[in-house]
């Protein structure tokens, strides 16, 4: 009697148990350990469910093994979880929100409407992708059309195993996407900028930029590569190399002439002072290759020089002058050669018959004498008269 009245009073609960232990409530053939129906599947009501327990943050205590895959709904947010339903996996001890693979609905700091990988936020990165099209890693509210944002180490690595190997492509058009064009003469191409924060704000320091080098026509698409930097003092950025497209390169001029156009002075480290001589396969040193003219000059009778090259000249008197080079030799052992004019009695020339001659011959020069010796038996007359001087060193 007692049995039938339990009975009784389970169905009037809406519940039935069979033989296979599932139980069923609101029908009377459970299909599973627990089947629950409701009065009209077409029209539910609002209180048509199951609550599962609710809580408004996590048990300070983990719970063990025993509630391993135990479920909770979370009621609203907290560091690192969001609302939603949760289970606890023991293994990881650590509470899963359902669904952690999705995307979520969320709008960012600056307002603006987008979609966010929660499993990436529960570890506290942010990966989403705004309504505009924009996609932030590292950041709920990217600047750029990609940005990636975070502490530390944000290399960016492209691995490939193909033959074929990785590229970045930086594509741009005139026109539209949808039809494109060629771009303006001296159009931009494509560039790679870095940024930094002068203590103020975000500026750009410089960059790789590519342009157009003129116009682009069916089968021409000449382009150029510059090279900016920022000098002190300044935000603003400066053109410091040129590649053109003839394969000049200017180093600090925007229009070099040459393969290689200086608008400046040009170091070349770890040679001696001196002359600078190439071989025949155009290799630059200060060792010369063969026989070299490292001075040479015409000088008026007076010390002065009409053309003069590698050393100044003086008078030292009459018939006296002093060559010295502008930089010294490492040995007195040149060749000297030394002409001058013969005036044939010419006006006021009273001699037919100059010499010259060097001597005192030193690293650092040494020393002409002219004289006329078409005098008999008398002594050399000194005399002031131009004359010309080379100097050859190997």
């Amino acid at each position: 009697m007692l049995r039938n009245n339990f009975l009784i009073f389970l169905t009037s609960l809406g519940l039935l148990f069979n033989s296979n232990a599932q139980v069923g409530i609101g029908n009377t053939n459970p299909q599973s350990t627990l089947d629950i129906a409701v009065d009209n599947m077409n029209a539910p009501s609002n209180t048509d469910g199951i609550l599962v327990p609710r809580v408004n943050t996590f048990p300070t205590t983990d719970p063990t093994s025993h509630q391993n895959g135990m479920m909770v709904f979370l009621t609203k947010d907290i560091p690192g979880y969001f609302i939603g339903f949760h289970y606890w996996d023991h293994p990881k001890t650590q509470w899963i929100p359902i669904g952690a693979e999705e995307w979520k609905d969320g709008v960012n700091a600056s307002g603006d409407n987008l979609i966010f990988a929660t499993q990436a936020k529960v570890s506290g990165t942010d990966v989403v992708i705004t309504d505009d099209g924009r996609i932030g890693f590292g950041t709920s509210d990217p600047i750029e059309r990609f940005e990636f944002k975070g502490p530390g180490d944000n290399d960016f690595q492209i691995t490939s195993a193909n033959p074929n190997p990785p590229n970045v492509i930086l594509y741009n058009t005139g026109g539209t996407l949808d039809t494109p064009a060629a771009l303006a003469s001296n159009g931009e191409i494509g560039s790679f900028i870095v940024k930094t924060h002068d203590g103020d704000r975000i500026v750009e320091t410089g960059g790789f930029r590519f342009f157009m080098d003129g116009v682009a026509t069916p089968g021409s698409a000449p382009s150029k590569f510059v090279i900016n930097t920022t000098p002190s003092g300044s935000i603003f950025q400066q053109p410091r190399i040129v590649v053109r497209n003839d394969g000049n390169t200017g180093i600090g001029t925007q229009e070099p002439s040459e393969k290689l156009d200086v608008a400046g002075n040009l170091r070349v480290r770890n040679l001696t002072s001196g002359p600078l001589y190439t071989n025949s396969h155009g290799v630059v040193s200060n060792t010369p290759v063969g026989p070299v003219t490292v001075a040479a000059g015409l000088i008026e009778a007076n010390g002065s020089a009409l053309k003069i090259y590698g050393a100044s000249v003086s008078r030292i008197n009459k018939g006296n002058y002093q060559v010295t080079f502008l930089t010294p030799r490492s040995s007195n052992n040149y060749v000297i050669n030394l002409a001058t004019t013969d005036c044939n009695d010419a006006g006021d020339c009273d001699f037919d018959d100059p010499g010259i001659t060097y001597l005192n011959r030193q690293t650092t020069g040494f020393r002409v004498n002219i004289g006329d010796s078409d005098n008999g038996g008398t002594a050399k007359e000194d005399i002031d008269l131009e004359f010309t001087f080379s100097v050859i060193d190997f």
